[in-house]
């Protein structure tokens, strides 16, 4: 049993939950759990809305240390409203969003806590934000990581998968290429929805960086399945 927050988590929670339930609006909430098919419950909150209050009810707070930055995020992943674990994304977006600021926490941050979160009430609006809050950050910042990766690329989980797959989403001209296409040829054949699309997904955002590379790529794995091959091709003509 996860003990309470405290200190510094604990205010950075209360301030999340006082923040957010004063905007609650139940018609919207309806519609928005019904696009992610009935699992999260939701307060019905816009994201724009959501990341405007949160912003102006952290301002006040210091920087966290690791631990209590660690314990505000999974406390407020135990609460029930989808809004809350989006906040935990905000404020890993807050502290650790950057490459410099991921630098700043240890690279078991990612195995411990993130990993914990991905593999938490998962979907890919939650995988997808860790991704850019914390996933791709902390990889770039602690590049002995990158073993994990490939663990997580050959897991059972889908959203572990996925999340290695689209991992370097952002990092531009900084992508390992060879990391990139080894991961997608991996899982090439796999037809499960949200692996394919992400495969789709990285390769098509690579394209804008190198079109003839991935053009390379899909010619050389038939294996691929076609969701895959169309995402990756979309604006290569």
């Amino acid at each position: 049993m996860t003990s309470p927050p405290s200190g510094w988590a604990q205010d950075a929670v209360s301030l999340a939950q006082n923040a957010l339930r004063a905007l609650a609006d139940p018609e919207r909430a309806a519609p928005m759990a019904a696009y992610l098919r009935g699992q999260f419950s939701f307060l019905g909150i816009p994201s724009p809305a959501r990341t405007a209050s949160l912003r102006a009810a952290w301002a006040g707070q210091a920087a966290p240390s690791e631990g209590a930055l660690r314990d505000a995020v999974v406390a407020l992943w135990a609460l029930p409203e989808r809004e809350f674990h989006y906040a935990a994304c905000d404020l890993l977006a807050r502290w650790i969003g950057t490459t410099k600021r991921a630098a700043t926490v240890s690279p078991g941050f990612l195995t411990g806590t993130v990993q914990q979160l991905i593999t938490a009430a998962s979907w890919w609006d939650s995988v997808d934000a860790l991704r850019a809050a914390a996933t791709g950050p902390l990889v770039a910042a602690h590049p002995e990581l990158k073993p994990v990766m490939a663990s997580w690329v050959d897991s059972d989980n889908r959203w572990l998968v996925r999340s290695a797959i689209i991992h370097q989403l952002g990092y531009g001209e900084r992508t390992d290429a060879s990391l990139l296409f080894a991961f997608c040829a991996r899982r090439a054949a796999d037809r499960e929805f949200f692996i394919a699309k992400a495969i789709g997904w990285t390769l098509r955002t690579y394209a804008r960086i190198q079109p003839d590379e991935v053009r390379g790529f899909v010619a050389a794995h038939p294996e691929l399945t076609s969701l895959a091959r169309r995402e990756a091709l979309k604006h290569l003509g």
